[in-house]
This record gives C-alpha cells, sequence and structure tokens, in this order.
C-alpha cells in the first residue's frame, strides 16, 4: 500500500526497530515481551481505545504454561484474579455435571480482571525494552529489499517509523493483514450477548454453562463483586428491534435452569452488548516479513475458554519465529504456519464433536447449523 504522506516525509531519517507490532492487548504485550527479552528492538502501536477497560474473561488452568514461559505467573497469581476451582454445565441433557479442577496439575482456572491483567502484560513488555506508542497508522509500506515503513500520527506529529518485521495482534479486525490480502474464514455466525452487574454477595465461584434452544449460556462471578453473563447464539437469529433483543434475553433466561437459579439478573444491571464471538482464521497467517498473533491469526469459540491461552501461546512461538528469521533461519516461518494450522484443524474437530453432543434442541436453527453431517 503506498503512503499517502510518504513524499512529504522522505527527507526525515525514519526511527528503525527490529520488529513492530500493532495492537497492545495480550496477544501483542506478550510477542513483544518475548522479542525484547531476546534483545531485539521493539515497538507496539495501539489505538488510544485500546487503553479502555476491556471486558473480563476466564481463562483454564493451562494459561500458568504460556505466563511462566513470560515470566510473569508469580505476578499473575498475586494480582487479585479470581480461582474458579470448576465449571458446572448443563449440556446434553437436563442434569448439571461438574468439571473439577482439584486434581489438574496446573490448578484452578481464573476469572480475569482483564484491566489488571492486560496492564500487567503491557507494563512487562515495556519493562524488558519495548516502546509503547498510542498513534494512529496511516500505512505502511514494503521497502525495496527488505523491511517497512509505517507512517503514524502521534504526539510528535506525523512521521516515518522503519521496521524489519511487523505483527498483527489488532484482534479480529486484523488491520494489518487485511490490507496484505490475507482473508478470514469464519466457521460459524456466532455473537455474545453480553451483560454486567455487581454482586454483594458472591454464593457461586465456578463457571456456568447451560445449553437453551436459540445457543447457550454463560455466567460467571469476577473481580470486584462484578458478575457477567452471557447469551450465545447466531447473529442472523438475533431479532432486530432493541426491545425484541431485550425480550429474549428475559425470557430465555427465565427458562434456564442453572443460570437463573444460580446467577439472577439483579437491578442496575448494564446494557446489554453485542460481541462478536465466531470461530475463524486467517490465511495466510504470515509472509516473508510480518504474521499475525493472538485474534488477528485464529479465533476460537468461547466455549472452549482458550482465547486467551491460545493468544500467548501464539504469541511465544510467532516471536520464536522471527527472532529465528532474523537470524537467517528461513524454516522458522514454516514451522509456524504449519503449527498453526494443525492446531486449529484439532480444534474445529472438537468443536464439531461438542455442539453435537447437545441433541435436545436438534430441530431448532442454532443446533441443526452445528449437527448437520
Amino acid at each position: 500500500m503506498l503512503l499517502s504522506k510518504a513524499e512529504s516525509l522522505a527527507h526525515r531519517r525514519p526511527a528503525a526497530y527490529d520488529v513492530i507490532v500493532f495492537g497492545g492487548g495480550p496477544a501483542g504485550a506478550a510477542v513483544a515481551l518475548a522479542l525484547a527479552r531476546r534483545g531485539h528492538s521493539v515497538a507496539i502501536f495501539r489505538k488510544r481505545s485500546d487503553v479502555a477497560p476491556p471486558i473480563g474473561e476466564t481463562v483454564p488452568p493451562g494459561i500458568a504454561r504460556p505466563l511462566a514461559q513470560l515470566g510473569l505467573w508469580d505476578q499473575f497469581r498475586a494480582a487479585g484474579h479470581a480461582e474458579a476451582p470448576g465449571t458446572v454445565v448443563i449440556w446434553g441433557g437436563e442434569c448439571p455435571y461438574e468439571n473439577d479442577f482439584v486434581f489438574n496439575p496446573y490448578g484452578p482456572s481464573w476469572h480475569l480482571d482483564r484491566a489488571h491483567f492486560d496492564t500487567m502484560l503491557i507494563a512487562a513488555a515495556e519493562a524488558a525494552g519495548a516502546e509503547i506508542s498510542d498513534c494512529r497508522v496511516n500505512g505502511c509500506v514494503r521497502q525495496p529489499g527488505a523491511g517497512w515503513n509505517v507512517l503514524i500520527d502521534d504526539n510528535h506529529g506525523g512521521r516515518i517509523v522503519a521496521a524489519r518485521w511487523l505483527v498483527d495482534a489488532t484482534g479480529r479486525a486484523a488491520w494489518l493483514a487485511r490490507r496484505l490480502f490475507a482473508k478470514r474464514y469464519r466457521m460459524d455466525r456466532l455473537v455474545a450477548f453480553v451483560k454486567f452487574a455487581r454482586c454483594e454477595v458472591v454464593d457461586e465461584s465456578r463457571t456456568l454453562i447451560e445449553a437453551c434452544p436459540v445457543g447457550w449460556w454463560y455466567a460467571a462471578t469476577l473481580p470486584q463483586r462484578r458478575v457477567v453473563k452471557a447469551l450465545f447464539t447466531d447473529a442472523d437469529l438475533l431479532p432486530r428491534s432493541a426491545s425484541d433483543r431485550v425480550r429474549l434475553w428475559r425470557t430465555t433466561l427465565a427458562a434456564t435452569s442453572l443460570i437463573s437459579k444460580t446467577s439472577p439478573d439483579p437491578d442496575g444491571a448494564s446494557a446489554i452488548h453485542i460481541v462478536a464471538a465466531y470461530s475463524g482464521r486467517l490465511m495466510p497467517c504470515a509472509g516473508r516479513d510480518w504474521l499475525a498473533v493472538g485474534d488477528a491469526a485464529q479465533v476460537y469459540d468461547p466455549l472452549t475458554g482458550q482465547g486467551i491461552a491460545k493468544a500467548l501461546t501464539s504469541a511465544l512461538r510467532g516471536a520464536e519465529a522471527i527472532s529465528a528469521s532474523l537470524l537467517q533461519d528461513r524454516f522458522a516461518l514454516n514451522d509456524f504456519v504449519s503449527t498453526a494450522a494443525r492446531e486449529y484443524e484439532d480444534y474445529a474437530i472438537d468443536q464439531v464433536a461438542c455442539y453435537r453432543r447437545e441433541q435436545r434442541w436438534s430441530r431448532h436453527e442454532f443446533w441443526k447449523r452445528r449437527n448437520l453431517s
């Protein structure tokens, strides 16, 4: 892509980095942290809006592995995230069943304070030497021979910044990859109706999941006594009007036997937010001097609870591939791409098997789509 202001700024000598990361979420911060610790010069360019507190999430016990690799496990455990000793599920039948993490070698799962979690990662990246810039990226162009020039607007005005490699960590938007003609392939049209509230008394620390005719419910108690509930269904199955959507929320919640009783809808709850939750992958997810990590590369059904853990793992693999490529290892990028492809194919098989375990509403459109042979 041609830089619209490049000619007028060409007389300036651009700042130069080994790697520029677009996006300051968990994947972007983690890949920058890992690269900085390997001795590479790194900058994170993030939108100013990225600084706003994100919504909370539940992460599995295995989150300990990538956090330990990043040297952040002890800091994470001391940060006040809420332990979730297990999951209670109604799926495939009327009776709830429990998945207890007592014997899991990594311990419990966790309900995150996402604002604190993201701040921890970005602070660690900065402490390791990564430069953080809240700016607007106006374009990027590959230079003859090797490297990139990136045009940004920040507190210093418009300027050009050079890099040998670029990383797309812009989440589902995949801002860089889409401009390099990569395409997102989606498996479904899943969205989430998300609602938050405060709860004075916390009676349930486990994660709750319950299937229903139009999709499935998730509920959890986050740190600071915040309760999150989400109804997952397909985007095209939602009513068009806001009032009908609120009615769908209330009637569907009232019909649940686990979510409504264990985590009632309190007064003073937030408005309902609609959030994309579809599964999909970017193809290609890398080129000779760029790659995508986290949700920019692959997005997973929230039912798996693996989104952030996989984002961190993806970031670590991405950092390893870039570092090796900078040292002239021509096979490193192929390994990154093939590993990502195998991981997503395995996930897709597991996702289909999980949804097919629920047959009670096989004639309803949401489930019919997921039970096709």
